[in-house]
């Protein structure tokens, strides 16, 4: 195995906001299908318009595709600059990637204006050296692995020599069938989850920084 390239998730891995997303969701869902009762987790790491074409598919969504949008963007602002908080370490394991000579990517499913958000929250707008969200890229989302195969062409490298950190079930999958090799971060809002596709566990930041700086 050969690691040319290291890419994290954003939601759960490098800020903890997927627990506050999921308490967001909730009160989000029983607004946009209020005559379901759906699993706000069944949606962790799905771009947001996937997930409305996707309750579209089985229910009768109340909400616009737009408006489903809007709930979701009315509360980005207090989760990314007032709830979150930057993984610990995470910083320092950046600069041990960047000490071994590793290009850094960020793949997520929200979109560019919060990945704003938390740029600038923590100091991270020179952090990385391609930045691919749902958001702004006209390919499949997760768990498709379009977003991943997107991001390792940007980085100059196959997608099998891609080191990929992801907290969702979705997230894994799309990573394991881009062929990266995958660390299932367990940790949080994530703790529990099925990581299937997943080459280790990372249960904490401190094997979270192990897993990603042995496998390099």
């Amino acid at each position: 195995m050969t690691i040319e390239a290291v890419v994290f998730d954003m939601d759960g891995v490098i800020v903890d906001s997927e627990r506050y997303w999921i308490e967001e969701v909730a009160g989000i869902l029983a607004t946009a299908v209020p005559d379901a009762d759906i699993d706000p987790e069944s949606v962790v790491g799905i771009n947001v318009y996937d997930q409305y074409d996707m309750l579209a598919a089985d229910y009768d969504v109340a909400v616009t595709r737009e408006e489903y949008f809007d709930l979701f963007d009315r509360h980005a602002t207090t989760v990314y600059t007032e709830k979150a908080m930057l993984t610990d370490g995470f910083h320092d394991l950046l600069a041990e990637i960047g000490a071994r000579d590793r290009p850094v990517g960020l793949v997520t499913s929200s979109f560019p204006n919060w990945v704003e958000l938390v740029f600038e929250r923590f100091d991270l707008a020179d952090a990385f050296d391609v930045v691919v969200t749902a958001g702004d890229e006209d390919v499949p989302g997760k768990p498709e692995p379009d977003l991943y195969e997107l991001a390792a062409d940007r980085l100059g490298v196959a997608p099998s020599d891609l080191l990929v950190v992801e907290d969702s079930e979705h997230g894994v999958a799309a990573a394991d069938a881009a062929g990266a090799y995958v660390v299932g971060y367990q940790y949080g809002a994530s703790a529990g989850m099925e990581h299937v596709g997943a080459d280790v566990i990372a249960t904490d930041p401190e094997t979270f920084r192990t897993r990603v700086l042995d496998a390099l």
